[in-house]
């Protein structure tokens, strides 16, 4: 079953991907049950996970945006047109539904393929559409105490960019039943906020429901071929000479609303947007234990696609 969720952004707030959307489900979990109970919900996910989660996207004048998919290129040109015109595509981040689903069914299947629609504010987008994203600088200012007088030091200002316009996350429920569960967890979610810096009022949100209609039918967890919505911990079960993708090593504290940070070890993930081929059937991702008891989210959202 598959659910659709608004942010609506309050504050700064550093970047929303899967894996902080999973830290922050966790964290309230742990603050509902116990640690313990958190302990052995974590042991079965890992085995037999209860709900798939995507990164955040933009949802911009009532329209699901999409990472832009990684595609190969046909070859080099020489045309020095066709060179200027691919850059604006290559620079462009999301797509539109519309455009989602030319690539699910072949018929976007190469990087100068994109040219079929217009590449305008780093989204590729149909001609009629006129979505853009926005931002705005925000500045604060700080006063740095000297812990020993309990003096002011000095002030010092973070910038910072804050998003005016929306994004969605998507939540596909392997166990219905944990539904419930689920939004109790998420309205908690909303209260402390999502990501880092939240004692200086970072991250605050409003999470609210959206009709995942139009999404329907997209998500394919036997889909042999995939686009990922959501970064992966990659697994032996992924054919990389049949694949197109981007890496990164990425490293992160864990929750620290109520207790002290801990920085996790490093992990390297298939970032959103890559485009897989899986050996099987089974998981391509991982939710996999970095040190004792400390856990970082790797699982793909898959969207099927009929040609790699």
């Amino acid at each position: 079953m598959l659910k659709a969720y608004k942010i609506t952004y309050l504050s700064p707030t550093s970047p929303v991907r899967s894996f902080t959307i999973f830290g922050a489900i966790c964290w309230s979990y742990k603050l509902i049950h116990g640690e313990e109970k958190l302990k052995e919900f974590l042991n079965g996910f890992k085995e037999n996970p209860k709900f798939l989660i995507s990164s955040a996207f933009p949802y911009v004048k009532d329209k699901f945006l999409f990472p832009k998919p990684i595609l190969p290129i046909k070859g080099d040109s020489t045309d020095f047109k066709v060179k200027i015109q691919r850059k604006d595509y290559k620079k462009a981040r999301f797509i539109t539904l519309e455009v989602l689903k030319e690539v699910i069914e072949g018929n976007i299947r190469y990087e100068e393929d994109f040219v079929k629609f217009k590449s305008s504010s780093g989204i590729i987008q149909s001609i009629d559409d006129n979505l853009k994203i926005e931002q705005k600088r925000h500045t604060q200012v700080r006063n740095m105490i000297n812990r020993i007088t309990s003096t002011s030091e000095n002030l010092f200002s973070i910038e910072s960019d804050f998003k005016i316009y929306d994004e969605y996350f998507l939540v596909y429920f392997i166990d219905t039943e944990f539904e419930n569960e689920f939004q109790r967890l998420i309205k908690l979610t909303e209260d402390i906020g999502f990501g880092g810096k939240k004692s200086i009022g970072w991250g605050r949100v409003e999470i609210s429901n959206l009709d995942p209609e139009p999404l329907k039918g997209l998500i394919d967890l036997n889909a042999d071929k995939f686009i990922t919505l959501s970064p992966i911990i990659p697994t032996e079960r992924i054919n990389p000479e049949e694949s197109y993708y981007d890496i990164e090593t990425f490293k992160s504290y864990t929750e620290n609303t109520f207790e002290k940070e801990r920085l996790k070890k490093k992990v390297l993930y298939i970032k959103e947007g890559s485009v897989l081929k899986k050996k099987d059937k089974e998981k391509s991702g991982q939710l996999k234990e970095v040190e004792n008891g400390i856990y970082q989210y790797g699982l793909e959202f898959p969207i099927g696609v009929k040609y790699v």
